[in-house]
């Protein structure tokens, strides 16, 4: 991962630049939804975009982190964020790695990033989801030491996408 940094922001990065990668991100997710054989609306991808400009204050400091990686070329490769959801929890929100940069570690050094963000804004626990065939979070989140819970907890997925939840997978890590 030497020629990829990871870059903690203060402020949003120029929409085309997160917008570019939150893209990859949704059509991602998307096209994995629909392999599963969920009706997904052609639009979503765009939907999902819009959604996250309209609340995106929450992944800045003070609610939350927002945490990107990139080629020393300046490229953006990466991308993750935490929102505070309440004193003491967090959730780990929009974790992706481009095709390119798999591989490199950068998944696992976008975790750690957030996670030392969440323990300087005191907060106790950080909570995830994901889908059924995201098998790369599903095996990276238990090496990092979050537990797989048996039921479902109220992440924002959860309470945002109901048809959703039979697919999801809920971890979630003591600080």
């Amino acid at each position: 991962m030497t020629d990829i940094k990871i870059e903690f922001c203060r402020i949003l990065p120029p929409k085309e630049e997160l917008s570019g990668i939150l893209s990859q991100y949704y059509d991602l997710i998307v096209r994995r939804m629909r392999d599963m054989g969920l009706e997904i609306d052609l639009a979503a991808p765009q939907s999902a975009l819009a959604e996250f400009w309209a609340h995106s204050d929450d992944y800045l400091p003070p609610k939350g982190c927002l945490v990107v990686a990139r080629k020393n070329s300046g490229e953006m490769v990466g991308c993750g964020m935490l929102k505070r959801l309440d004193d003491e929890t967090g959730e780990l929100k929009r974790m992706f790695v481009a095709q390119d940069a798999r591989g490199t570690g950068m998944g696992r050094a976008l975790i750690e990033a957030r996670e030392k963000v969440a323990r300087e804004m005191g907060l106790k626990r950080l909570i995830a989801d994901t889908l059924t065939p995201n098998i790369e979070m599903r095996s990276l989140y238990p090496k990092l030491g979050f537990v797989e819970l048996a039921g479902p907890i109220e992440t924002t997925t959860y309470l945002d996408q109901p048809m959703l939840r039979p697919h999801m997978h809920y971890f979630s890590k003591d600080l």
